[in-house]
Parts: C-alpha cells; structure tokens; sequence
C-alpha cells in the first residue's frame, strides 16, 4: 500500500472511529453548547433592540425635561409666588438630572451587551 492510499485509510478510520465515538458517547454537550450559544445571542440582541427603543424614548424624555426646565427657570406668566417658582425650578432640575442619569444607564447597557457579544462569542 502507498503511503497516500495508507493516509486515506488512516483519514476515513479517523472519521469512522469519531463517527462512533460521537454515537456511544453523545453528542450531547456538543449540541448543548451551540444551542446555549445561539439562545444567549439572540437574548443579547434582542435586549440590544429594546434597549435602542428605550433610548429612543429616553431621548425624548431628557428634550422634554430640558424644555421644561428652561420653562421654569424664565415663566412667561408673574411669578406670584416666589417659593413656588424656586420649587419648580427645583423639580424640573432633579427632573432633568434624572432623565440624563436614565439615558447614560442605557448608553452604558447597550454598549455592555455589544461589548459581551464582540469579545465572548
């Protein structure tokens, strides 16, 4: 036998005996595995969907708190009451502060679960 038809044998034993192996053993975990890793990126894209929807709307909350804010600060009507204007300046700025604060925490979760799919899969 020439080495080349030797290899060959040798090659399709290889594949026959892991062909076997695979059957007696399982492939259980193999299988396992790879469904676990298509489950885990489609719940990662899926998050990274929703979480751009939530930016979306976060978006326009943190427009809207601003506007509000710049509204309390110069009211185009008299301040009667001038502890009441302080208050609502107040408000509208911890308003506007938590707005900021709700769109960086889902600035920061998007690139997190882009992160975790560029460098764990």
């Amino acid at each position: 036998m020439s080495n080349t038809e030797n290899n060959s044998e040798n090659m399709n034993i290889s594949k026959f005996a892991a062909r076997v192996l695979a059957f007696i053993t399982g492939d259980k975990d193999a299988i396992l595995a790879a469904r676990n890793e298509k489950l885990a990126k489609a719940s990662i894209n899926g998050q990274i969907s929703a979480l751009e929807s939530s930016k979306i709307n976060a978006e326009i909350a943190l427009d809207t708190a601003k506007e509000n804010l710049e509204k309390a600060i110069y009211p185009s009507v008299l301040i009667a009451n001038q502890e009441g204007y302080y208050n609502n300046v107040i408000g509208a700025q911890e308003a506007f502060l938590d707005a900021e604060e709700a769109l960086a925490s889902i600035n920061e979760s998007i690139a997190f679960a882009k992160e975790l799919l560029e460098t764990r899969f």
